[in-house]
């Protein structure tokens, strides 16, 4: 019984796992996307700027800071938090 039970602990903690990585690879990818669009909005406004001025120089486009990447508990956390204490009980 304790093998079986062992089993299908191990099989639960790489689901977790798994679901935890591409939780955060989603999480990555949409922050990137979005900064990249705005990126390419801002050059998209200057590039139209310049050409409606009629000057070669590049307007600077106001200083704005990064969007400061907001933390958030993905869906296997709490379970990550009971698969580490019942491993510390059979411990």
């Amino acid at each position: 019984m304790r093998v079986e039970l062992e089993d299908n602990h191990s099989r639960h903690v790489r689901l977790l796992l798994r679901l935890s990585v591409c939780e955060g690879v989603h999480a990555m990818y949409t922050s990137y996307s979005c900064r990249k669009w705005a990126q390419v909005q801002t050059t998209a406004r200057q590039i139209k700027s310049r050409l409606e001025t009629g000057s070669g120089e590049m307007e600077e486009g106001p200083v704005t800071m990064e969007t400061i990447p907001v933390t958030a508990q993905d869906k296997a956390a709490s379970q990550w938090t009971c698969v580490e204490m019942q491993t510390q009980r059979t411990d």
